[in-house]
């Protein structure tokens, strides 16, 4: 019998080869204009062939005012759209789905001297944001909408929003950002009303069996741990009734967390899973074995969600399968710093080959 993570799955409306998600990680390799490139291609195949059955963009801008970086794959225009058909068809060839996660920065934003957040606060650097409007807000769920008309047209096998990471629909979503007196803020109904409305907005732009999933922290560092648990609960059942496919389960603190550390946010998630068993789950963050998968499996949790193992090692399921040793990622996370000092560099261990060859070849000089 194959291992529970190489089973198909059936979601709503999206059937899946296996139980493996490549989690949404920002690949650094969008050329200078936010445009896929051959590099960006060449990674995907790479995950296609071994044993990714389910592909997540990194983050997509929605909005040129909201965009994280300047290597960031943008889709908000729809000059964007033929590279992702292209990415897409490729997925599809090897009977693997493609979806695209889709973001806004808020304050976070490259390029943009007039930073909005949820509410008015003080940024680093000495920088300030203001707070969003009501009119600014419905203009940025439209600009999600929108994109994920593009991913549609692009043939995508649906969108995540991107509600994680201190990003803006995680800001609005945790109460640790969030103190907003209108309704957009107060209670998790009012701090989940823009995802909401996102959602809904997808729907009807998109049409009802168009797959929405959502990334969201499993955790807040906002002191009332017990009531983000509720809030977490009260999403769930949300997020049955707005027909979203896939909650996909992250963290606020997985870079601080110790190396060693493996399955951070299990027990949580296991618990979640128990109070609302009827919404599919994945969970991201310290799965570093075959060991670990097969736990996240064992708690119930539909599907495993893989991110800096698959940077260390893009053939990471594979190796696991055949029976090979656990994870060469230190959780080290230089993946998120290396690209901007070596560009196509993500990893340590890919860096130090490189540095050993550069040695090699300069002392056979």
């Amino acid at each position: 019998m194959s291992n529970m993570i190489e089973r198909p799955l059936e979601l709503p409306h999206l059937a899946l080869k296996n139980r493996i998600i490549r989690s949404a990680v920002h690949s650094f390799l969008a050329d200078e204009d936010g445009y896929m490139t051959k590099a960006e291609y060449e990674m995907y195949e790479t995950l296609e062939d071994n044993h990714i059955g389910t592909i997540i963009t990194g983050h997509c801008c929605v909005d040129p005012r909201g965009r994280a970086n300047s290597t960031q794959l943008n889709i908000y225009d729809d000059c964007f759209i033929p590279r992702f058909r292209r990415a897409a068809e490729e997925a599809h060839a090897r009977d693997v789905r493609f979806i695209l996660q889709l973001n806004h920065a808020g304050p976070r934003a490259i390029d943009n001297d007039d930073l909005a957040d949820v509410v008015a606060r003080p940024l680093k650097k000495e920088r300030t944001a203001r707070a969003l409007t009501i009119e600014e807000i419905h203009d940025i769920e439209a600009h999600f909408i929108a994109a994920a008309r593009r991913a549609q047209q692009a043939g995508a096998d649906g969108v995540q929003l991107h509600a994680a990471h201190s990003y803006l629909l995680s800001r609005f979503i945790d109460p640790t950002f969030n103190q907003r007196t209108d309704e957009y803020g107060g209670d998790i109904e009012g701090r989940f009303r823009m995802t909401e409305e996102i959602i809904r907005g997808i729907h009807e732009a998109c049409g009802p069996d168009f797959p929405v999933l959502i990334k969201v922290n499993i955790d807040t560092k906002h002191e009332d741990a017990r009531g983000y648990h509720a809030d977490m609960v009260w999403l769930l059942h949300r997020a049955q009734e707005l027909g979203v496919t896939l909650v996909e389960f992250s963290g606020v603190d997985f870079i601080n967390l110790p190396h060693d550390a493996t399955l951070y946010y299990l027990e949580e998630a296991a618990r979640l899973k128990q109070e609302v068993p009827e919404v599919p789950l994945s969970l991201v963050g310290g799965v570093r074995s075959l060991a670990d998968m097969e736990k996240v499996m064992a708690a119930g949790i539909e599907c495993v969600s893989l991110g800096r193992a698959l940077i260390a090692e893009p053939d990471f399921v594979t190796k696991e399968l055949s029976g090979g040793e656990k994870s060469i990622c230190l959780s080290c996370s230089r993946c998120f710093v290396l690209p901007n000092m070596h560009p196509g560099v993500r990893c340590v261990w890919a860096w130090k080959k490189i540095r050993a060859a550069q040695k090699a070849a300069k002392a056979g000089k």
